[in-house]
């Protein structure tokens, strides 16, 4: 006689136990940034002082601070704008109005007119559109979403329309100095109805193109009404080059948050508080037992230890996947 497995309900008692450990601190690697360069089919910038390329047109909506975007320039000082081009190389504090509305990952007097050994002083972009193919094209969109995903685990299923990189590769500050070199990436993703960004340092060996005075980099997002704004720690300070071993979501040199609405709102995992919010899917399992329960919302780490309580049915313990991911599988029925 064969048995059919019924889904039932997955009823549980989650009890948590999460223990804080120092994290790693060695930066995010090249081979962890979104795709750049030739081989990735970017627009390489021409070397230059504070000029701007664009306005390009956008395939599809970018939603920034609560408005709708339909063009991007791209600054070679290490910033996006959607409004008019920015070439000011001293960057002015947020928050600022006259229509700069602005996300930079390190506003500063870049320089790319001097000679590096090997490749550098390159400014790298490109606008992905999800109908086209390009040679990134599916990694990008892949990595995009898995980043939705891992480090905002309560948001609703993402499948991102667009996605824009920019990729500041050994870039030199003012005048052509070479000595010290910077590189990080900006990278915008959007489903035209909600947008995320995602700010990656590899090295910053500058602060500013005097190196020792002001005035130093900005990083950060502007609203451009002189009201609304967010800036990176560190900015406009010597210490902006710590930006490599710091992060917002565990990860040194990661920073990700989501844009579309008038508040920006930083990804990552809680504290694990009785205030965090929980993610738990499936909802439904089999009776028969061994249905994979995901468990996102708070942060773990190697000394965490967590059980699942279903009910009368028994505890179980957890496997922790990673820092923001961790499973239990439901009991026999």
């Amino acid at each position: 006689m064969s048995i059919t497995p019924t889904m039932v309900a997955i009823k549980y008692l989650l009890v948590l136990i999460v223990f804080c450990s120092t994290s790693n601190t060695i930066a995010i690697q090249l081979s962890d940034f979104f795709p750049y360069g030739p081989s990735a089919g970017d627009i390489t910038m021409h070397p230059n002082d504070d000029h701007s390329d664009g306005p390009f047109n956008l395939p599809s909506i970018f939603p920034y601070f609560n408005n709708n975007h339909r063009h991007i320039y791209v600054g070679n000082n290490g910033l996006f704008a959607f409004l008019e081009q920015i070439n000011q190389y001293i960057p002015d504090p947020f928050p600022l109005n006259d229509s700069r509305r602005l996300i930079t990952g390190f506003w500063s007097d870049i320089d790319t007119q001097g000679t590096v050994s090997g490749v550098g002083n390159k400014v790298y972009y490109q606008i992905y559109d999800s109908t086209l193919q390009s040679p990134g094209r599916l990694i990008t969109f892949e990595k995009a979403t898995t980043f939705v995903r891992q480090y905002f685990p309560r948001e609703r299923p993402f499948i991102p329309r667009m996605v824009i990189t920019g990729t500041w590769y050994r870039v030199g500050a003012y005048s052509a100095k070479t000595d010290k070199l910077n590189t990080f990436q900006i990278v915008l993703v959007t489903d035209e109805q909600r947008s995320f960004t995602f700010l990656l340092y590899n090295d910053l060996q500058w602060a500013g193109p005097k190196y020792t005075t002001e005035p130093w980099a900005q990083a950060g997002f502007n609203g451009g009404d002189g009201v609304v704004f967010e800036m990176l720690p560190h900015s406009r300070t010597q210490d902006i080059v710590k930006l490599v071993s710091e992060s917002n979501v565990n990860v040194p040199g990661l920073f990700v948050f989501r844009t579309d609405t008038e508040t920006i709102t930083e990804g990552g995992c809680g504290n694990g508080s009785s205030s965090s919010v929980y993610s738990l899917r499936p909802r439904i399992g089999s009776q028969l037992g061994l249905t994979s329960l995901n468990i996102q919302g708070p942060c773990y780490n190697t000394t965490t230890t967590l059980k699942c309580q279903f009910g009368s049915y028994g505890i179980v313990d957890g496997i922790i996947i990673n820092e923001f991911r961790a499973v239990c599988l439901t009991p026999f029925a």
